[in-house]
């Protein structure tokens, strides 16, 4: 593994899919801070989350409904891990031109898309069920979408790679 090579690569080469992969690691980062918030309210760190002051909106039921936090954990944190983890991912190794193996874009590919099955998941628990919306969510399940849309000719491409088609 050359280190600088990654380095200089990620920093400077210009390739489709490495443009795909750094639009999806800033989408990560927003998601990051979105949903740290959401963590700090789910813990109890803080006791309230600024909201739209019409009755339809409701952040602070919607993330303390147990629904988040069915896998016993609150589902910020765990937003947040996988955001952090895509990031990872979407680095990792660099480029084609560095070595970077098709199965990392296979591995973000199921990330990406496992986030983007969470947000339809929760996006239509929310209005279904809970018929409130957390504009934090919705913020977060435009960011999954996006990333899945994003990144899919990329993961598309890797897949190709890795089974000879």
């Amino acid at each position: 593994m050359n280190t600088t090579a990654i380095r200089d690569t990620l920093r400077n080469d210009h390739s489709e899919d490495l443009d795909r992969k750094r639009r999806l690691t800033l989408l990560s980062a927003i998601g990051l801070v979105d949903f740290s918030i959401i963590s700090l309210y789910q813990t109890g760190v803080i006791k309230r989350l600024p909201d739209i002051p019409h009755p339809l909106f409701d952040s602070n039921k919607v993330n303390a409904a147990e629904d988040a936090y069915m896998m016993g954990a609150p589902d910020g944190p765990i937003s947040a891990v996988v955001y952090a983890l895509t990031m990872v991912l979407a680095s990792a190794g660099g480029s084609e031109k560095t070595g970077r193996s098709p199965v990392w874009d296979a591995v973000l590919g199921a990330a990406v898309a496992g986030n983007a099955a969470g947000a339809l998941y929760y996006l239509q628990n929310m209005i279904f069920r809970q018929k409130k919306i957390c504009l934090y969510c919705v913020a977060g399940a435009a960011i999954n979408i996006a990333s899945a849309i994003i990144i899919a000719p990329t993961v598309m491409k890797s897949v190709k790679r890795l089974f000879g088609r």
